[in-house]
């Protein structure tokens, strides 16, 4: 019988993850890691960033297991790339030129401009892209753009890589006549996000270095993060209600990556020993990040965590606000990326 190519979706009435919180949550999530989904990836392209460590290393690595005609692989260096890709080829036993490096700084509008095009120089098709490039900052840091940098990496610059990428999507989707796949990854840390936490914008409190507190702009960035995922998934979506990309995101839940890596030695110290009791580790992690790329058109906009469609924070089911992040957010990639509007609506 051969491998299916998508996974069987399930709801989240389904899951006991709904009805914990707090440590048990964690010592449940712990003990039961997500299932590695059972797909073939046979004649796909696929793109995955912030592959060089963590749970982007450990899903490249099932791509090319699961049987990907080619991986891209998008790094901040060309040196970490190839450091990565040696180690898959050593995981895997794979071939070196199923895989190929693709440098790109998203702190950086302009870097992510060249990182497509030079992607789409090396490859007439996309079948998945992975965004899963992003950081977390004990301290407020600024982008060479000048907003808050992991605002910048995990939002904004993603927002514009994604809106960027469509055009190949599309192609995939009309010359192959598949449904392509976007899939964001985020963190159920975005439904942990209070109103009282900001006022007016939600944009420019997350950009506010006065009001910076590292664990609520970890979650309102996450927030805006599926502004971005929302939007985008609408414009993708024909007037029958079908795709024609399938747009989702996703969270891992608690896992051991390197995440953490900016902030001071007491706290990595801290962090490391409560994620070794408390956490997946990232090949289990990645099996979520992988599932959700192998997802149908019923998680299209949706959000896929503990092998489910899970439920979204209220904020981010509050389709005015939505809708005032997104346009807060476009109108910052209007100034970088004119066509944004026409990106989003294929009528290029």
């Amino acid at each position: 019988m051969p491998t299916p190519t998508t996974i069987v979706t399930r709801e989240a009435s389904s899951s006991p993850a709904l009805n914990l919180s707090g440590l048990a949550k964690l010592r449940w999530a712990v003990k039961n890691p997500p299932v590695d989904p059972d797909v073939s990836f046979a004649g796909k392209t696929v793109l995955v960033t912030g592959a060089n460590v963590g749970l982007g290393f450990e899903a490249a690595i099932k791509y090319i297991e699961k049987g990907a005609d080619k991986l891209f692989l998008g790094v901040r260096s060309a040196q970490k790339g190839e450091d990565a890709k040696q180690a898959i080829i050593q995981r895997t036993s794979c071939s070196s030129d199923r895989i190929t490096i693709v440098p790109v700084d998203l702190s950086s509008f302009s870097s992510v401009r060249e990182f497509v095009v030079a992607l789409e120089n090396e490859t007439p098709y996309l079948d998945i892209a992975l965004l899963n490039a992003g950081l977390a900052n004990p301290s407020y840091g600024k982008s060479p753009e000048g907003w808050e940098l992991a605002l910048q990496v995990n939002v904004l610059s993603t927002a514009l890589m994604a809106i960027l990428l469509l055009p190949l999507l599309r192609r995939t989707a009309e010359e192959k006549l598949t449904t392509p796949q976007l899939t964001f990854v985020n963190s159920l840390g975005h439904a942990d996000v209070k109103s009282e936490w900001f006022t007016g914008s939600l944009l420019q409190a997350a950009n506010d270095e006065s009001k910076f507190d590292a664990t609520k702009s970890y979650c309102m960035v996450k927030l805006l993060g599926m502004a971005v995922m929302k939007h985008i998934a609408w414009a993708t979506t024909r007037p029958d209600g079908t795709p024609e990309i399938i747009v989702n995101a996703c969270c891992p839940f608690m896992t051991r990556t390197n995440l953490g890596r900016n902030f001071p030695l007491h706290m990595k110290f801290f962090m490391g020993v409560f994620q070794r009791f408390l956490a997946r580790n990232a090949e289990e992690g990645s099996r979520t990040l992988v599932g959700a790329t192998a997802l149908g058109k019923e998680s299209q906009g949706r959000f896929w965590s503990h092998d489910v469609l899970y439920p979204m924070g209220d904020l981010a089911e509050n389709k005015e606000l939505m809708n005032e992040c997104w346009d807060e957010i476009a109108g910052v990639l209007l100034k970088v990326q004119p066509d944004v509007h026409k990106l989003l609506s294929g009528k290029m």
